[in-house]
């Protein structure tokens, strides 16, 4: 039994190796994809005022969009293994809450690829069904951090340093609904936000653009660490003691 446990362990650590190999070349398809298309936005891109989907948008970005769009597919594609080996290895103990997660991070990957898909082939989706695009983007949002979100919950039940992430991470989502509130009450006639709001001297803090790429940054990183804390897991658990 001892034999066949250990052979089990190793079996789920090499996976895990594989799935971080899949992250991190997820990571490196986004990446090269944003750096390209920046390069091509008209006028010069800047993050702190351009929400992410202008980058893929035909509209927005006639030569630039085919790359961070088909980049964003391809990126959500590579990351299915990787959540797979996370499901295998992740801890058991609250079984719906973890079958919750993994199921909330395949949804978002699902909408993710369908968002870059959507960019890439149809120039403005949200014309012919009304706020589809939008419907997309926020499932995609809401699917990953939901998931991430919970299995930090889940392992910070075993290791309290955990919580740091679960701040890190939530961090950008409370600034969000904070800053776009105090808009929403004082500034309304600003409009959505673009590089307008620069020559209007408004500051980048109060831009959802800004805000956005850092959840988008920190959504990374939580995925990323999600292999630490399955690591971690397998010197929790009782059953390697």
């Amino acid at each position: 039994m001892r034999s066949s446990s250990s052979q089990y362990k190793t079996g789920g650590q090499r996976e895990l190796t594989l799935g971080i190999w899949f992250y991190l070349a997820s990571l490196t398809v986004f990446s090269v994809g944003l750096i390209l298309s920046a390069r091509y936005f008209p006028g010069g891109f800047d993050w702190t005022y351009t929400v992410a989907s202008a980058l893929a948008s035909q509209k927005h970005n006639p030569q630039g969009s085919i790359w961070f769009a088909a980049a964003l597919s391809l990126a959500m594609i590579l990351l299915w293994p990787y959540v797979s080996a996370l499901s295998r290895n992740v801890e058991r103990t609250h079984a719906f809450a973890t079958a919750a997660a993994i199921v909330s991070l395949r949804i978002g990957l699902i909408c993710g690829a369908l968002t870059g898909l959507e960019r890439l082939l149809i120039r403005d989706l949200s014309a012919s069904v009304d706020k589809a695009h939008e419907a997309l983007g926020i499932l995609t949002f809401f699917g990953l951090y939901t998931g991430i979100l919970l299995l930090f919950v889940l392992a910070m039940l075993h290791r309290k340093g955990f919580v740091l992430p679960i701040l890190l991470i939530t961090s950008p989502l409370l600034a969000v609904g904070i800053t776009q509130f105090w808009l929403y009450l004082e500034q309304r006639d600003l409009g959505w936000v673009n590089t307008s709001w620069r020559a209007m001297g408004v500051p980048f803090w109060f831009s959802f653009s800004f805000w956005q790429w850092l959840a988008i940054g920190f959504l990374w990183a939580g995925l990323g660490l999600l292999a630490i804390t399955t690591a971690n897991h397998r010197r929790w658990s009782p059953e390697e003691h």
